[in-house]
């Protein structure tokens, strides 16, 4: 958009590149070997993306079945635990060899202004250290601490550790709100100004396109239709909510999910819901998008396990002329702070009780007319991919040049 030329790297695991981005400037992605369970899941995509290209899957059942791997999908699941406990952060770190080897090639015939890397995981940062050492400058973009609540046991202490050594190393710190810099401000000791806050965002440059496959998901005018889309991963908490949308007939809520809902009483709570649910499988962005446009509110899931983490799935929503029900677990929740007095929706606490109450009043107020009375739905720009690039650009000139100044100093 700003006429820069990007290069990305990424394993190759056999999935489908992204849109890039039109106008001046051009994207690169170069994609290296993944590893040896990477290249498993690579064969895994292709044979996924040949068969999706000769029919489209249904979406997800609403039963509550579960996956059953094969004796060969357990043997690799089983070496791939193995594997995580002698690798960090898990096994994703078997691509650093190979990505290490294109990266010294990108560095010697692109030679970059600038190296950012994009967390998790955290083997991204370890490259990103390895451009630092070869004299590159370097902006280590951690969209969670390395250190986390999930982080198992047995990493802990070294992922903290070299959680500092990042914060140290880096020109600059980038995270996604105030409360992640303030909790590396306080564990290491850094400077305030050496973080860039820069949140998620949503792309207002998208166009939006009508396609005839949107028509057989369809809206009941006469139900307040709420929609989630994205992973339930277990530091989101749903259960509540679908208790609560079983006991309002006059609710359903819609999930976008890309695996069906994995726990056991998820499934039970979803059978007891009945028409009040309807679970979705993988869509494309553009029809998630548009799905997103016609329901009535968009419900967004607080991060139980650190609160100081803002789910990226709520700046998207702040693209969508919707209102936010955020569900949330913890006074300390960073979307709490974030979402207070914009007028973008609810926010309500992870309680079976209030969240039923609460349904029922907005129930009420769609029938009335009044669902969207008082609220501020304008797509908020501050959180427009156009300016949080412009922010970004003007944080890389400013360490790069700070850096040539001190160059020609020397």
């Amino acid at each position: 958009m700003l006429g820069h030329e990007v290069h990305v790297l990424i394993p190759d695991l056999g999935e489908p590149q992204l849109d890039q981005p039109q106008g001046p400037g051009r994207v690169v992605v170069h994609a290296s070997f993944p590893g040896p369970f990477g290249w498993l899941v690579r064969r895994s995509n292709r044979k996924h993306s040949k068969r999706q290209g000769k029919s489209a899957g249904p979406p997800f059942d609403q039963s509550g079945s579960t996956v059953t791997l094969n004796w060969r999908g357990a043997v690799v699941d089983a070496a791939k635990r193995l594997a995580s406990f002698v690798l960090f952060p898990d096994v994703r770190a078997e691509w650093t060899p190979w990505a290490r080897r294109r990266l010294r090639w990108i560095l010697a015939e692109i030679v970059p202004h600038v190296v950012i890397s994009s967390h998790e995981p955290a083997t991204t940062l370890l490259l990103g250290m390895y451009a630092r050492n070869q004299g590159f400058t370097w902006l280590a973009d951690l969209g969670d601490p390395v250190r986390t609540a999930y982080t198992p046991r047995r990493w802990r202490r070294h992922a903290l550790k070299f959680e500092a050594l990042v914060c140290r190393r880096a020109d600059r710190i980038l995270v996604t709100n105030g409360a992640t810099r303030d909790l590396l401000v306080e564990r290491h000791g850094q400077e305030p100004d050496r973080f860039l806050v820069l949140p998620n965002g949503y792309d207002d440059r998208r166009t939006r396109h009508i396609m005839e496959e949107m028509s057989s998901v369809t809206f009941d005018e006469q139900r307040l239709e709420l929609i989630y889309a994205g992973r339930l991963y277990d530091y989101r908490n749903p259960a509540p909510l679908l208790q609560a949308v079983a006991g309002c007939p006059g609710v359903r809520l819609t999930l976008i999910v890309p695996d069906p809902p994995p726990a056991t009483e998820l499934a039970a709570i979803a059978a007891h819901a009945g028409s009040g649910l309807r679970v979705l499988g993988a869509l494309p962005h553009v029809q998630v998008q548009q799905l997103l446009e016609r329901a009535d509110i968009l419900v967004n899931f607080g991060d139980r396990a650190q609160p100081v983490r803002t789910p990226a799935k709520l700046y998207e929503y702040f693209g969508v002329k919707r209102p936010i029900l955020h569900v949330h677990s913890s006074g300390a929740d960073a979307a709490v702070a974030l979402l207070h007095g914009l007028r973008r929706g609810w926010i309500c606490l992870d309680d079976e009780n209030a969240l039923r109450g609460l349904l029922a009043d907005l129930c009420t107020r769609k029938q009335e007319g009044v669902l969207y009375q008082g609220m501020m739905l304008s797509p908020l720009p501050g959180y427009a991919h156009s300016s949080l690039g412009l922010k970004l650009e003007a944080c890389i000139r400013d360490v790069v040049g700070s850096r040539q100044q001190a160059s020609s100093r020397a």
